[in-house]
């Protein structure tokens, strides 16, 4: 049962180093004392101690000392300010029960409010699961900093799965000691989270680029369409005239969705795909995507087609291939000529 005061400096808000004793620039000093025990299904944190305006307390729990392992607890926040003595309750994750006496190590964080990964204070804490003392201060509510990963930002095109294109999500909580690179030490660009997943006319769209892909990925490639009704979507798949080409090859076997509603999308949409398949020989590739309709059409924003302010439509995409960095050896068989289509 884990008992410990730590004074800590907030030197210029800014730095990562404590000095014990220490204060910053306006003289105010924080403090955090915290005293937990860890039972079978949950753990009770106490905390008391003074926090500075802007600032909260975090701590989440790993089933090995020094902050390493699995996480069992989600990363959780205690909103303080000034002058507090506070408790909480969490239990493991998915209401697992833990034996006792095996390893648990918490680590407290003070970081920014609502920010958790501006941490400029971060201690593990060990201990052995034995016995859950009462709360020893008023309990606040037990909540997760957030539920699941949260969406920072996509590129605003919805895929055929109904997902969206290239999103990019909070960082999970880092162990406080990790061997190599951290993932928020990486480049989060070079990599998006569906790779091989191309959206035709990715060169109009911001945050549309293939990003880094590698021999061993499955190059799908995808473009579709959407209007206010059912009906007028039906109009453009009876009347569009595509012509897409992958350095200069027509694409085959291009499979199209049944008409459908998107998630939080008022509007119709039809999807377009190709998996054009994997182990792909290295270098760039571009996609070119035009057009037309052989009559006019609407969807119910604009008119497209002959006699109208948009009678064609062209775009494309390029992406490069790379050789895997996972020491996979590849034996080239795309692009082939012409281009196969896979299931």
């Amino acid at each position: 049962m884990p008992k410990q005061t730590i004074l800590l400096s907030l030197i210029l808000l800014l730095t990562t180093a404590i000095t014990v004793g220490a204060q910053d620039d306006s003289g105010y000093t924080s403090t955090v004392n915290w005293f937990y025990s860890a039972c079978e299904d949950r753990m009770v944190m106490d905390f008391n101690g003074i926090m500075q305006a802007g600032y909260d307390l975090y701590y989440q729990a790993f089933d090995q000392y020094g902050g390493l392992g699995e996480a069992i607890t989600e990363l959780r926040r205690v909103n303080v300010e000034g002058e507090y003595a506070v408790s909480q309750v969490t239990y493991w994750l998915n209401g697992q029960t833990r034996a006792r006496g095996t390893p648990i190590s918490v680590v407290i964080r003070i970081g920014q409010e609502e920010n958790p990964e501006s941490t400029i204070f971060q201690q593990p804490s060990d201990d052995l699961l034995s016995d859950c003392e009462e709360p020893g201060a008023a309990l606040i509510e037990d909540e997760p900093v957030l539920a699941g990963p949260r969406l920072l930002s996509s590129a605003g095109v919805f895929t055929p799965d109904g997902g969206l294109l290239n999103p990019v999500y909070s960082r999970p909580p880092e162990q406080f000691v990790h061997i190599g690179a951290r993932p928020s030490q990486t480049d989060a660009n070079a990599r998006t989270a569906n790779p091989g997943l191309i959206f035709a006319e990715c060169q109009d769209v911001a945050g549309a680029d293939p990003g880094v892909l590698y021999d061993t990925d499955e190059i799908r490639v995808f473009w579709s369409w959407f209007a206010k009704t059912a009906h007028q979507v039906r109009e453009h798949i009876d009347n569009a005239q595509y012509s897409v080409t992958l350095n200069n090859q027509a694409f085959p076997l291009v499979r199209v969705s049944n008409i459908k509603r998107m998630p939080d999308s008022a509007n119709w949409w039809v999807f377009y795909t190709v998996n054009l398949g994997d182990k792909w020989t290295p270098g760039g590739y571009d996609i070119r995507f035009a057009l037309t309709w052989t009559n006019a059409i609407t969807d119910g924003y604009e008119d497209f087609g002959p006699g109208t302010e948009n009678e064609r439509m062209d775009s494309g995409c390029h992406f490069e291939i790379q050789k895997n960095p996972y020491g996979i050896h590849i034996m080239p068989e795309n692009p082939s000529y012409p281009l196969k289509a896979y299931s």
